[in-house]
């Protein structure tokens, strides 16, 4: 099935964000912002089947250079999750591997054992703990939220509610141990490969190509690793020619003069300063969706007080070309 571009257009109050010096910081009032067209294709969203079918629990697979085995019953256990190299990574803990039953699914479920995350959930490896406390409290309060024409919210949200502080704060330190590994291939591109929708992420669909018309389409190259929760599986993001170039003079200069480069706050490689996430190397469609949240005030948690001046006045090109480039730098080691 053929994904066909949309757009659609939604006018957000974005929340202005006054952060005061004593312990009486509160954000300050929404103010009206410019209408924003939220483009629907960098939100890939498939209703999940119902009833959904069954897990086969006999049939073992598996993935390149790993010994072990699991059956699709064992790759969607939330609450044991399968690890595919568990030499790759220290010892889990408990909130990564398990979660609590039956509402906090393990970490490592979606962001994987080694925090290499998959393009739909987002890369934790090599994230400060604190950021990774943040943004997990933000979710909690709602202050982080999605510019998804179809959902605003996610299995985030409702985890945020249920996972205990002490879990979260093991959770944030062990991914902070770790490297992550740039995954993606960005390619510019006139026209690319048909794509249907899995799920909240592209695959690869019918023969044949389409225009790219200004949009950012991320693939697993083998969508059955994808599912079996690989770390290893390599994906490709497809962009419009000239990209990479935009993108760079973007985050060196910034889109609003020096002070809003990317340079300024996530340090010359992108690899992060301080409580500031390193960012290079990370799933450009991942990069583009955050973009976009901040440029609506979907997200309005403490980030959105350095990302807002950043965003204003992006187009969704601007947007596009910065995850690019971003994604296409080497990540820290």
């Amino acid at each position: 099935m053929t994904r066909r571009v949309m757009t659609r257009r939604v006018t957000i109050a974005c929340m202005t964000a006054c952060v005061a010096l004593s312990t009486s910081a509160s954000l300050g009032a929404q103010s009206a912002r410019a209408p924003f067209e939220v483009p629907a294709w960098a939100f890939p969203t498939a209703p999940a089947p119902s009833p959904a079918p069954k897990p086969d629990s006999v049939v073992r697979h598996r993935v390149p250079n790993s010994t072990r085995s699991y059956t699709m019953r064992q790759v969607g256990n939330g609450f044991d999750i399968p690890d595919w190299f568990p030499a790759s990574h220290p010892p889990l803990p408990s909130s990564v591997q398990y979660g609590v039953a039956p509402n906090a699914r393990a970490c490592g479920f979606c962001h994987l054992p080694d925090g290499q995350g998959r393009p739909e959930n987002g890369t934790l490896a090599g994230l400060p703990a604190d950021y990774i406390i943040r943004q997990v409290a933000a979710f909690k309060n709602g202050t982080r939220l999605s510019a998804n024409p179809v959902l605003s919210t996610n299995s985030m949200h409702t985890l945020a509610k249920w996972v205990a502080d002490s879990d979260v704060v093991s959770s944030a330190r062990y991914f902070e141990t770790l490297a992550l590994t740039r995954r993606n291939r960005v390619v510019e591109v006139t026209r690319v490969p048909k794509t249907r929708i899995e799920g909240m992420l592209y695959a690869y669909g019918d023969k044949g190509t389409e225009p790219i018309d200004g949009r950012l389409i991320e693939v697993p190259e083998t969508f059955a690793r994808h599912e079996l929760r690989d770390p290893g599986v390599p994906y490709i993001t497809y962009v419009p020619v000239g990209s990479i170039a935009r993108g760079r003079r973007l985050a060196t200069r910034g889109p609003a003069g020096p002070a809003t480069s990317c340079m300024a706050c996530h340090g010359a490689d992108l690899l992060g300063k301080d409580a500031v996430p390193p960012i290079a190397g990370r799933a450009p469609s991942n990069i583009l969706r955050q973009l976009i949240n901040f440029r609506t005030g979907a997200r309005h948690d403490s980030a959105s007080v350095t990302m807002a001046p950043v965003v204003e006045k992006m187009t969704v090109r601007d947007m596009v070309a910065l995850a690019a480039y971003v994604g296409s730098r080497a990540p820290k080691r």
